[in-house]
């Protein structure tokens, strides 16, 4: 199959992902599981040439001297693919990842309501947290739409590389991509301020320095967007103060406190029904003991006051337990996504997720 082939069955079995390396059949994951194609293995000179194909000439030359790159690619009457590069057993491999046409509503993504609330927050610092995969792009996208949909902003992102395309609505919206259109998170955070940006999307935290100064953003008026490869609130906090520098972690814990406006971590579930995949959601908002807990550094306290669920805050096993007596997902899938299978397990003999709060925390 050529590489065009290759796309319109990513697309016909509505497929999220679709893998290809050399001496292996072509794979696409449909609903999170992965299935060979009807077609034969392809050989390394065949992944050369699809290679060439996906790749213009400097995405080839870096592909040469890093072994790996990242772009998207459009397609017309398909879509967009966000494209991995790179070299296994020194022979060329691909992921790409399938970009809907449209960007999702908050609505259609079967996200909790409150994410409308936490998107129209004016000022601050949000994330996004979750394994690779989880659907935090999606998350992400939709509340960009949602602000660009309702309000007059001055909305910058920064991406690696750009996945959804944002036409402009109410808002005027730039998309810079990493490589391309800036030359690193770092730099192109540091001159967006300098942009009159009223929101900041910044693809991702990796270092100390980005980190601060996305805090620094956030602590001058911005609303800033990120996300964190972390799986629960309290280790995306975790995760953050062990990148703090000792001489500054003082200031930077006061900063994090002050302007974190939620923490989002996701999950991905499969559908009851076997079609489809919807998001877990666990919820950390700001609130005066979030505050404290942060400027305490004791993350390890923030689970109990998740379980509480006030203001729209929940644990990833009360969402579970929410979704599974929704018949949304089955017990199975709760329990292989759960925290705690145990009490997952007793919700489904009649508790509520809210009433197990305690068995839930950990």
């Amino acid at each position: 199959m050529n590489l065009q082939q290759l796309l319109e069955a990513v697309i016909h079995h509505k497929a999220s992902d679709l893998h290809l390396q050399s001496n292996a059949v072509p794979t696409v994951r449909i609903d999170g599981k992965l299935h060979p194609l009807n077609t034969p293995a392809n050989s390394p000179e065949e992944m050369d040439v699809l290679a060439g194909e996906l790749c213009d000439e400097r995405q080839l030359a870096h592909l040469a001297e890093h072994r790996a790159v990242d772009f998207a690619i459009t397609r017309e009457g398909l879509g967009r693919f966000r494209v991995a590069m790179f070299h296994e057993r020194g022979h060329k491999a691909a992921a790409l990842r399938a970009i809907p046409h449209e960007i999702p509503t908050i609505d259609k993504l079967q996200l909790p309501p409150v994410i409308k609330d936490i998107a129209e927050t004016p000022r601050g610092l949000v994330l996004v947290t979750g394994t690779t995969g989880s659907g935090k792009t999606s998350t992400l996208a939709s509340m960009i739409r949602h602000q660009n949909e309702k309000y007059a902003y001055r909305i910058i992102t920064i991406e690696d590389p750009i996945e959804f395309v944002q036409e402009n609505k109410q808002s005027l919206i730039a998309q810079r991509e990493v490589g391309h259109d800036a030359e690193s998170f770092l730099a192109s955070l540091r001159e967006a301020v300098r942009q009159d940006p009223d929101v900041i999307l910044v693809g991702e935290l990796r270092d100390p320095e980005t980190l601060a100064t996305a805090l620094q953003a956030a602590d001058t008026g911005h609303l800033v967007f990120s996300t964190v490869h972390t799986t629960s609130a309290s280790q995306t906090l975790q995760r953050l103060v062990a990148l703090f520098p000792l001489d500054r972690k003082e200031m930077l814990l006061g900063q994090l406190a002050n302007n974190l406006v939620a923490i989002i971590s996701q999950r991905l579930a499969r559908s009851a029904d076997g079609h489809g995949r919807l998001p877990a959601v666990e919820i950390l908002r700001q609130s005066p003991i979030t505050r404290k807990l942060i400027l305490e550094n004791k993350p390890a306290g923030l689970n109990q006051l998740i379980a509480n669920r006030e203001n729209g805050m929940q644990l990833f096993d009360q969402h579970l337990a929410d979704l599974m007596q929704q018949k949304k997902i089955t017990l199975a899938e709760a329990q292989h996504l759960a925290t705690s299978p145990e009490a997952v397990s007793m919700s489904s003999r009649g508790l509520r997720g809210g009433d197990l709060a305690g068995g839930l925390v950990s």
